[in-house]
């Protein structure tokens, strides 16, 4: 490639990580920033116009550029390879940065780390191989991290958990003291001893198994075993060895995070005991070295943990002490030590409460750590945490314990939609009133259609009961999206195309919803509806492709969710697509084509009362603006307040 060729390309890639990045602050902009929820939609609506245009110049950028790079048979040249090493680590943005974890395009990153290591294989040089190989395992981390919140589809974070622990044992290899001295450069010894620990973090995403606990600790063994080989010391000079060894049993410690989810056994506690205490007294040893490396505030708390499931302290001594520090906590810090204080240690808590034996004491700590929650989430300033708050946040979702006299698991949710991707929680919220409306006048036109639903046999109980089926409408409606809530980073993607890995997330938050509201007796009614709701009305096409709506009790509901859902996403012109938004009128044409297919046939007849009609147009314009104010207000109020 010629030197102007190779100019261009660096000078493409460094636009292409700009826009991303453009994209990224346009797409949530800063609510305290505006006077008024009219200026905050009309932000939103100019801001969807612009990512509309970087978009279409992304996707051109994409297409002509990098994936034919991407795809060519031959070695990429040394100089084109590092331009697309630069583009991985902007779009990484932060890779390396051990107090952020944000990035711009995660997945595209993926690609080229992917594509990268390939060529590597082929130099046959060793020093090569181990510098992509690096690269190659912050990315599946990342992508591991990202997709193991998908619960509903566990098989693509597993994807690229194997993969990192693949790299890692093969990082391992270099580290037999033959091979380890035949690497030539003082730098790639240095990345094959941080990634041979790093690689145990890998693990992390597997649960209940006991063969990976155990390969697990016994890396770290050999890790401590390294940390005090004079011979590695020898032959890396002036390598940390010090931090080398708090890392190392920091990972012990981690090992039990969130309440020994992992399934460690009693022996392998012990285990894990006796090195937190190991790291306690490491840091007291030299409290002003230590103090400086960025988890230190940590290890008092997990090494406590690790005492506490090793049968040393008890339960109450336990909890006091956590309790003690999260009183303590900077509720305006939002940096990884403020999320760790102010959402973890809640959520260890948590996990030593029994659901189905609960304390009134504990009752009252549940209410007051989800009330802490929401006022936490809602005042972050920016999406500029996004990645590791939908991590952690996630977690407090899976292990949502209901308070009858406190927030409940709906309600919770949707704040949590809200605080982190306002435009999701008000398509929520008008999904529900469309759904409403439809179910109302159905009733009405056609109220046969609700027969067969629990405890809906004849048409008077639809009579008797036409308040309680509009009702389970409005809030099976509510919550049809609450599977997205842990893929908010994934609906980001407004700067190109979705990949095809991206859309199988997407397509994976149906499923996702249901298990989460399954899981839960205040919202158990409404998982299927969740589960059904992007299925076409004679099941031909749409997702999870083996749930069939005809053989739902729910199928009425279903039908009505999936046409106001696109409803709302056809004419929503302001916070959620950079697309020109239909009038009703065009989305009743869209409904008569699709009708008996991707709609019900007798909505078109329901569309055809002027009183629906009267009110969807209220509800899709002065409604959503109602809409927008409301949610303006909330997020405004709280940040206020906070």
């Amino acid at each position: 490639m010629s030197q102007q060729k190779e100019s261009s390309v660096k000078e493409e890639f460094l636009r292409y990580a700009e826009r991303m990045s453009i994209i990224r602050n346009l797409s949530s902009p800063n609510i305290w920033k505006f006077d008024s929820a009219d200026t905050y939609s009309e932000r939103l609506r100019s801001n969807f116009q612009k990512i509309g245009e970087l978009a279409a110049i992304n996707r051109d950028m994409l297409d002509k550029m990098l994936y034919p790079l991407l795809d060519e048979e031959g070695e990429l040249s040394g100089e084109l390879a590092g331009e697309m090493e630069s583009l991985a680590d902007m779009l990484l943005n932060v890779a390396g940065d051990e107090d952020e974890f944000e990035n711009l395009d995660l997945p595209v990153a993926s690609l080229i780390a992917e594509r990268l290591l390939k060529d590597a294989e082929k130099t046959g040089s060793i020093t090569e191989r181990i510098r992509r190989m690096d690269e190659q395992i912050i990315v599946c981390y990342s992508m591991m991290n990202m997709t193991e919140r998908i619960t509903a589809n566990p098989e693509i974070s597993r994807v690229y958990r194997d993969k990192g622990i693949a790299l890692g044992l093969e990082m391992q290899g270099f580290l037999a003291k033959e091979v380890f001295l035949s690497i030539p450069d003082q730098e790639s010894r240095e990345i094959v001893l941080t990634d041979s620990r790093f690689m145990t973090s890998f693990f992390e995403r597997s649960a209940g198994d006991e063969e990976a606990n155990q390969q697990n600790l016994s890396i770290l063994d050999r890790m401590m075993e390294i940390a005090r080989d004079e011979f590695y010391h020898k032959v890396v000079p002036g390598f940390d060895w010090d931090y080398f060894t708090f890392r190392t049993l920091e990972y012990y410690l981690q090992c039990t995070d969130i309440h020994n989810a992992r399934g460690f056994n009693i022996g392998q506690l012990d285990r894990i005991a006796d090195r937190a205490e190991e790291l306690e007294a490491l840091c007291k040893a030299d409290p002003d070295f230590f103090g400086s490396i960025i988890g230190y505030q940590f290890v008092p708390v997990n090494a406590l943990r690790c005492r506490y499931l090793a049968g040393r302290v008890s339960r109450d001594r336990y909890r006091e002490t956590l309790l003690s520090i999260y009183n303590k906590r900077d509720k305006m810090d939002f940096n990884t030590e403020g999320a760790y204080f102010n959402v973890l240690l809640p959520l260890e808590i948590i996990c030593t409460i029994d659901p189905t034996n609960i304390s009134a004491r504990e009752l009252r700590l549940l209410k007051g750590f989800y009330q802490n929650l929401s006022a936490y989430i809602f005042r972050i300033p920016n999406n500029g945490s996004l990645s590791f708050l939908l991590e952690y946040f996630s977690h407090i979702i899976q292990h949502f314990i209901e308070v009858p006299s406190g927030v409940g698991f709906e309600e919770f949710v949707l704040q949590c939609l809200a605080a982190m991707h306002p435009p999701t929680y008000v398509h929520s919220r008008m999904v529900g009133q469309i759904t409403e409306r439809l179910a109302y006048y159905l009733i009405r036109t056609d109220p046969s259609r609700f027969i067969g639903m629990p405890g809906i046999e004849t048409l008077e109980d639809v009579k008797e009961h036409a308040e309680k089926i509009v009702s389970y409408t409005y809030h099976a409606a509510l919550c049809h999206d609450f599977g997205k809530v842990s893929i908010i980073d994934t609906i980001f993607v407004y700067g190109r195309k979705l990949l095809d890995l991206e859309f199988n997330i997407i397509k994976s938050h149906p499923l996702t919803g249901f298990e989460l509201l399954n899981s839960h007796e205040s919202t158990r009614e409404y998982a299927e509806v969740a589960l059904g709701h992007h299925k076409w009305h004679d099941d031909s096409r749409g997702y999870p492709e083996d749930f069939l709506t005809k053989e739902s009790r729910y199928k009425t509901i279903i039908d009505l969710v999936l046409c106001a859902d696109c409803l709302d996403a056809a004419t929503d012109t302001v916070g959620r697509s950079y697309n020109r938004g239909k009038d009703l009128d065009s989305f009743i044409l869209e409904l008569k084509e699709g009708g008996g297919t991707r709609y019900a046939p007798w909505l078109l007849e329901l569309f055809k009362r002027e009183d629906l009609k009267q009110d969807l147009e209220f509800l899709l314009t002065e409604g959503r603006s109602n809409t927008y104010q409301e949610t303006y207000n909330l997020l405004k109020n709280v940040q206020d307040n906070g």
